[in-house]
């Protein structure tokens, strides 16, 4: 996107070096470099505690690293105010592992949240807003509220309103987590969509079987660092 300081020609993320360390002493990341090319789609796997929602949150600014460099889309993230945070989040889609749905909004309006407060015209809301509900097989759910959906359909609700504004970068924390195999596959296909539209995406999982079945690359994070023998950016499986 022109004029919103994203770098078309850098890559989608990068990690050198970066550290985390919670107040309580808790170690999140360790010494962690990586990166992710535009238009990739990259599983980051390992147990609990292995440092995955760590590293997310770092790259959509909810938490700031205690050493090291984080960049999206070519842009320093700790490095941004509090306006430049917002612009960079204009371009992310994060899903979470329980929706996060506005109870008392409809699917409809939950979605068409994060196209009104970047300022879409009615018209350009119906039209992606529609797409969108398409894309995840919800538009028959459109004016239902969060109560009324199975835990699948929440979860693809919640996904329909991370990338209604077709986010460059998509990046889920668990998604599936809460889903029994069936309605996880469907949410991994519905990610596998996106990313052949073009999207890079990152999605964090502990389920290996689902890794496998869907055979992109993978990073795995073993106590906050990066399981395997280094290299000069990243360490992967496929």
């Amino acid at each position: 996107m022109k004029g919103n300081g994203w770098d078309a020609g850098a890559p989608a993320v990068q990690l050198w070096g970066v550290s985390k360390t919670y107040h309580n002493g808790t170690t999140g990341l360790q010494d962690v470099t990586l990166e992710i090319p535009p238009g990739e789609f990259v599983f980051v796997t390992g147990h609990s505690g292995s440092g995955k929602s760590t590293l997310l949150k770092l790259l959509y600014g909810a938490e700031q690293p205690t050493v090291g460099r984080v960049l999206v889309g070519g842009q320093s993230v700790p490095d941004l105010d509090v306006g430049g945070l917002a612009r960079l989040r204009r371009q992310l889609g994060v899903v979470f592992q329980d929706g996060k749905l506005i109870p008392q909004r409809t699917v409809a309006e939950n979605a068409a949240l994060a196209l009104k407060t970047r300022g879409y015209s009615r018209g350009e809301i119906e039209r992606r807003l529609a797409a969108a509900l398409k894309l995840v097989g919800l538009t028959a759910k459109a004016h239902c509220f969060p109560e009324e959906l199975s835990g699948g359909e929440q979860q693809r609700a919640g996904i329909a309103r991370a990338v209604v504004h077709t986010p460059q970068l998509l990046l889920a924390d668990e998604p599936t987590g809460n889903l029994d195999p069936d309605n996880a596959w469907q949410v991994v296909q519905i990610f596998k969509k996106l990313h052949a539209l073009g999207a890079t995406v990152v999605v964090s999982t502990h389920d290996e079987a689902l890794v496998r079945a869907a055979k992109h690359r993978v990073v795995r994070l073993q106590a906050g660092a990066i399981a395997g023998p280094p290299s000069a950016f990243n360490v992967v499986s496929r």
